[in-house]
């Protein structure tokens, strides 16, 4: 997501510390992870992940989700491979070949019929949680919330972009946070995010016209009145040693943003928005950044509003630093260069206004040595309608 000029102090608190000791999950979990045309090293990462992850076998089920047809034949045997080698005795874990994979919406669709748990979970490819995680949001589910979602935070890297990057997700970690705490409005995750299969229900189907489903489903989940939260138990997603990447990944979520607001304003409720006018207002005060700052070099006049502008973006930085568990995921140097790179990722909502009047819809990948050839620009899905069903299952057996 891009991130929020918006107060990153106080945070809303997480839903629980942690599950409770000798606590064991009676709820069925299915997890649902689209896999597009990634590398062996990503289906190999994904599967330690399920390997790794604490809940009963009997009670969980995981879906990996594949092209269909000649173009996904390889990543099938990739899932296949990487299935074989981390496989858990009384484990439900299904390859589902699907017709649509992209955008994400599309294979959603497809795979929700197949999903049998009272709790569904999206956990996209590269993501590894931690091994608690899952039995910490049947928890807080339990607790009260209709949905949870985990910070997905970034691996150590060793480059400057990745240090900078890291400290950006800290403060929109923390931004989402605060705008919870501040106005009862939730940025809904993509990944990392449990909910009720009855929640899922609210935003079925999954728009599948556009790449950033998990922002349409924010602006509806707004309107309906359900308690979300966030859970102390992160995910890690791998370093982005990559600037020119990292900024055409943020173009595709800034693209995916405005558009959802412009084709679903007229119907949304006031938090949906809310939530909109926030991110719209937020998008361009990062567009007006480097504008203002470059003028006021010339301009006097514009120094008061360029200082305030880096002032308040400074302040969510300070205000995310402030908090022991976000201050650790960079160093330094890291924390100094995240207002520099906003400025420079402001460039992003120039790149997702171009992209959005070429009438482009696709996305990027940002993963280092990714060796999969990721469509810059696949045909836009069909509207939302039922979901047929998928041209194969097999289950890994």
């Amino acid at each position: 997501m891009t991130d929020l000029l918006v107060p990153t102090r106080p945070l809303e608190p997480y839903a629980v510390e942690g599950a409770e000791p000798g606590r064991r999950p009676t709820r069925r979990l299915t997890v649902l992870t689209p896999l597009y045309r990634e590398s062996a090293a990503t289906f190999e990462r994904s599967a330690r992940a399920v390997a790794a992850l604490e809940y009963p076998d009997e009670l969980l089920q995981v879906l990996w989700l594949v092209e269909a047809g000649g173009a996904g034949d390889q990543d099938a045997a990739r899932a296949g491979a990487a299935m074989a080698a981390y496989r858990r005795a009384g484990l439900d874990w299904r390859l589902l070949r699907l017709p649509d994979m992209s955008p994400k919406g599309a294979a959603l669709n497809h795979a929700f019929p197949y999903a049998e748990g009272e709790v569904i979970a999206i956990i996209d490819a590269d993501v590894v949680p931690a091994p608690g995680q899952a039995a910490e949001a049947v928890l807080a589910l339990e607790r009260g919330n209709a949905l949870v979602q985990a910070e997905e935070i970034s691996e150590p890297g060793v480059g400057l972009a990745a240090r900078a990057k890291a400290g950006e997700d800290a403060v929109w970690h923390a931004s989402v946070r605060g705008l919870k705490r501040l106005a009862d409005v939730h940025v809904v995750a993509g990944s990392s995010v449990y909910a009720w299969a009855s929640t899922w229900d609210l935003v079925r189907p999954v728009r599948s016209d556009d790449v950033e489903e998990s922002y349409h489903w924010s602006l509806r989940l707004m309107g309906a009145g359900v308690a979300t939260g966030f859970l102390a138990s992160p995910s890690r997603v791998s370093a982005t040693e990559r600037p020119a990447a990292a900024l055409r990944q943020r173009a595709r979520w800034t693209r995916g943003q405005l558009r959802a607001v412009a084709v679903s304003w007229a119907g949304l409720p006031p938090r949906g928005r809310l939530l909109g006018a926030v991110t719209v207002g937020s998008l361009a005060a990062r567009a007006a950044l480097p504008l203002v700052c470059g003028g006021a070099v010339a301009v006097r006049a514009l120094r008061p509003a360029a200082l305030a502008l880096v002032l308040a973006d400074a302040a969510c930085v300070l205000g995310a630093r402030r908090e022991a568990a976000y201050r650790r995921r960079t160093d330094a140097v890291g924390w100094a260069l995240v207002v520099p790179w906003h400025m420079v990722g402001s460039l992003a909502v120039y790149l997702a206004l171009y992209e959005w009047a070429r009438g482009q819809r696709g996305w990027h990948s940002v993963r280092d040595g990714d060796d999969s050839p990721a469509s810059a620009n696949p045909a836009p899905g069909p509207a939302p309608g039922p979901a047929p069903a998928p041209e194969g299952v097999r289950r890994a057996d």
